[in-house]
């Protein structure tokens, strides 16, 4: 094979084994609600609800949100968070915050727009602590449905391990 053409694949080759680390790191780093957490932050992919409705406003379907989290006395009023929403079934929503009360030295009350209230517990970060990648989270909602990761990853891998297999047999078939 000629030189060019062997670090393009060795290029390809690495690319996709490290798309194949991410997406298997995402998928098996999940909490009980759903949202993976590297490094400190939150990676939160949003995607449409039940209803067809986009899961959190002002950012697109597919897009990959990393979240740090704030400190309750960075969240001001009017600032907009990110939250487990319990009763709605562990979902992640994104409201604005109305008024806070300071219940002690770690944990505050956020009352919302929507005329709801959450705990600082359950607040994951604010938008201005948000940094979205569009094109990341395309390609995970792609990769993490069953489909994708069956033809992207598995099926890819299964027949790099028959080639193998067959490889040590030649191997062996000519050796005798």
């Amino acid at each position: 094979m000629n030189k060019t053409l062997k670090i393009i694949l060795s290029i390809v080759v690495s690319i996709y084994l490290i798309l194949i680390v991410f997406t298997t790191a995402f998928l098996l780093n999940r909490n009980d609600y759903g949202v993976s957490s590297f490094a400190g932050r939150y990676l939160v992919l949003v995607e449409e609800g039940e209803d067809g409705e986009k899961q959190i406003e002002d950012y697109e379907n597919n897009t990959l949100l990393f979240i740090k989290p704030v400190s309750n006395d960075d969240v001001e009023t009017g600032q907009k968070v990110f939250f487990y929403d319990i009763p709605a079934g562990n979902r992640i929503r994104y409201v604005e915050v109305v008024r806070k009360e300071k219940i002690s030295d770690k944990e505050t009350t956020f009352h919302l727009k929507d005329n709801t209230s959450v705990s600082s517990e359950y607040v994951l970060g604010t938008h201005e602590s948000t940094t979205a990648f569009h094109f990341l989270g395309q390609l995970l909602y792609v990769l993490q449905s069953k489909w994708g990761f069956l033809f992207i990853v598995v099926f890819p891998l299964f027949l790099a391990f028959i080639y193998e297999i067959y490889a040590i047999y030649k191997e062996i078939k000519n050796k005798e």
